[in-house]
C-alpha cells in the first residue's frame, strides 16, 4: 500500500492507497479471465445477475489475497473463491426464505426456471455435484484440478462425479421416456 497525506479539516491525516503494481495485475487478470470466470458463476447460479456479483466479489476478494497468489494459482484460487461465495449466498437465502415463511410473507425471491430439460438436470443436482459437473465438463478441468480447485481430495470428486452422472442419467432418461 502507498500512502500520501490529505488534509481534512485543517488536519493532516494519512491516507493509504492501493499499489499501482497490485492493481495493474488485477487489471490484467480481470481482462483475461472474466468471460470465463462469469461463464463458471453462470452456470453455478443459472442467474447472469447473481453470476456477475459473485465474479466481481471474487475479484475484491483477489485483491485482498494478492499477495499470497501467483499467476499459476490465480484461476484455482479465482474459482474456489466463487465457489464459496456462492454456497455463502446459498445458505443465505435459505435462512432468508425460512424468516419469510415463518411471518407468513409472499416470497419475493424468484425460483429459477431453467431453460431446458439438460439444464434443469444440472441446476437439480446438490451444489458440490453440480461444481465438479462444471469444472469437469464445461471448464473442461481434469479431476485433479478440479479437486485442487475445490479443496478437496481426488476421491471426493469422483465420488460427486459419479452420483452426479447417476442423477443425470435417471432424470434425463425418465425424461426421455416421457
Amino acid at each position: 500500500m502507498n500512502g500520501a497525506v490529505e488534509t481534512f479539516g485543517g488536519r493532516a491525516i494519512r491516507v493509504f492507497k492501493p499499489s499501482t503494481t497490485r492493481l495493474d495485475r488485477l487489471g490484467e487478470w480481470f481482462a483475461a479471465e472474466y468471460e470465463t470466470l462469469f461463464r463458471f458463476a453462470y452456470f453455478l447460479t443459472g442467474h447472469q445477475a447473481t453470476a456477475e456479483d459473485l465474479v466481481q466479489d471474487a475479484f475484491v476478494r483477489l485483491f485482498r489475497a494478492d499477495r499470497r497468489i501467483d499467476a499459476e494459482g490465480f484461476r484455482a484460487y479465482a474459482r474456489r473463491t466463487i465457489v464459496n461465495l456462492h454456497n455463502s449466498r446459498f445458505r443465505k437465502l435459505r435462512v432468508e426464505r425460512k424468516a419469510l415463511q415463518l411471518q407468513d410473507l409472499p416470497n419475493s425471491i424468484p425460483a429459477t426456471e431453467p431453460i431446458d430439460h439438460i439444464w434443469r438436470a444440472i441446476q437439480s443436482l446438490p451444489r458440490q455435484q453440480r461444481a465438479c459437473v462444471v469444472m469437469r465438463f464445461y471448464e473442461d478441468m481434469s479431476e485433479q484440478a478440479v479437486a485442487t480447485a475445490l479443496g478437496v481430495s481426488l476421491g471426493t470428486v469422483k465420488k460427486q462425479m459419479h452420483r452426479a452422472m447417476s442423477t443425470m442419467r435417471k432424470v434425463l432418461g425418465e425424461r426421455s421416456e416421457s
